[in-house]
């Protein structure tokens, strides 16, 4: 029987802070079917009649990251403030699918409160994306590849401006991993790797793909002999 895929969307919210730009991160309750106990931005299941009252489908997508972000943080954004920068489809072998639709939102200036849920969500913390990412690396935050890479591709910014103009310069990204587990590692193969079309990660040629050990911090982007396509990081991989 195959899976339905659900569509979804999240907001990567980020201010300006002392230390440079901040990005909001909320912690899932480890109850949870999907994503337990990782770190995500805000976000969810875009709803029906949400679908209906957009105007199309990336407007159902805002009206839902919006919602999503009031119910999980208690914050709220206004739907012209959302630039899409990505779109994230789950792999073909997982047995809950979603396509995600992914926003980037400047909150600098407001004055928030956040406040989760306790429910799905159980902890928030706001924090330097490359300092995030070195938290990964060292099993401090477990996190999926999606939030990963997209906290990649704005680890050298130092203000939101310039968070948002170099997510404003490329095209939004749509992406539809496939997924082999090696070695105890999952690989995330993307377009233009040797291993895209054929799922085996042993396919000689370029290399477009993310090897993640999520619940330890072992993760390793590679991107080579593959230059007619965007790297899904923007180039931005430690």
């Amino acid at each position: 029987m195959s899976v339905v895929i659900k569509s979804a969307a999240t907001i990567m919210l980020a201010r300006d802070a002392s230390e440079g730009i901040e990005v909001l991160l909320l912690k899932r309750n480890k109850a949870l079917k999907f994503a337990a106990g990782l770190w995500v931005f805000p976000g969810g299941k875009i709803e029906m009649d949400e679908i209906e009252k957009g105007k199309d489908a990336i407007g159902a997508a805002k009206l839902a990251a919006v919602r999503e972000t009031k119910e999980e943080a208690n914050v709220d954004i206004a739907m012209d403030s959302l630039l899409f920068f990505s779109h994230w489809t789950t792999p073909v072998v997982e047995p809950r699918r979603y396509a995600t639709w992914f926003f980037f939102a400047d909150v600098s200036g407001q004055d928030l409160t956040v406040q989760v849920d306790d429910s799905e969500i159980k902890k928030h913390l706001w924090i330097n994306p490359q300092k995030a990412l070195d938290k990964v690396q060292a099993g401090e935050l477990a996190m999926m590849p999606p939030t990963y890479i997209s906290l990649q591709r704005i680890r050298k910014c130092q203000t939101v401006v310039a968070a948002t103009q170099l997510l404003s310069e490329i095209e939004p990204i749509y992406i539809l991993p496939v997924l082999q587990l090696k070695d105890g590692k999952m690989v995330c193969m993307y377009e233009g790797d040797a291993g895209f079309t054929t799922g085996n990660a042993d396919e000689r040629g370029p290399r477009h793909r993310l090897i993640a050990n999520m619940m330890n911090g072992d993760f390793k982007f590679e991107y080579s002999n593959c230059d007619q396509i965007v790297p899904v990081n923007a180039n931005m991989h430690l």
